[in-house]
């Protein structure tokens, strides 16, 4: 599956999450600022949502070509050299969404099939999202 996502400097983080997650429903894409230095920092807090990409540091609009045959590494490293975005992929497990450096060889499909398979319910059904309510009515 091949697919193009178009970086303007008005999109939004979370409109680019949601395009990204139409295609790969158990990763999520989160941006960090990083001012001092090319390195992600593991400390480092998520940009907001609403945040445009010219904010978190789109340096040039262009089509965001994206492939399921393409690693997470491929991927986040296009996002810095290409159009000056620090992005980190997130894979569902459960009930919780996990960096995925530990397996940034892994084809976006792989990650994918893997949240997947790790989201799956005894009854055979999907975890459903996170219910931030914590039973509050």
């Amino acid at each position: 599956m091949n697919f193009g996502i178009q970086l303007s400097s008005g999109l939004r983080v979370d409109e680019l999450q949601r395009q990204f997650a139409s295609y790969f429903p158990y990763l999520r894409l989160h941006f960090f600022l990083t001012p001092e230095t090319d390195e992600f920092n593991a400390r480092a807090v998520p940009t907001p949502g609403t945040y445009s990409l010219k904010t978190v540091g789109l340096t040039h609009e262009a089509m965001l070509e994206i492939y399921d045959g393409m690693t997470v590494r491929q991927l986040e490293s296009m996002m810095k050299e290409q159009f000056g975005l620090t992005a980190q992929v997130f894979r569902h497990s459960g009930t919780i969404w996990l960096e995925t450096t530990m397996t940034d060889d892994w084809t976006l499909y792989q990650q994918n099939e893997h949240g997947r398979e790790l989201s799956i319910t005894p009854d055979g059904e999907g975890s459903a999202d996170f219910d931030l309510t914590r039973g509050e009515n």
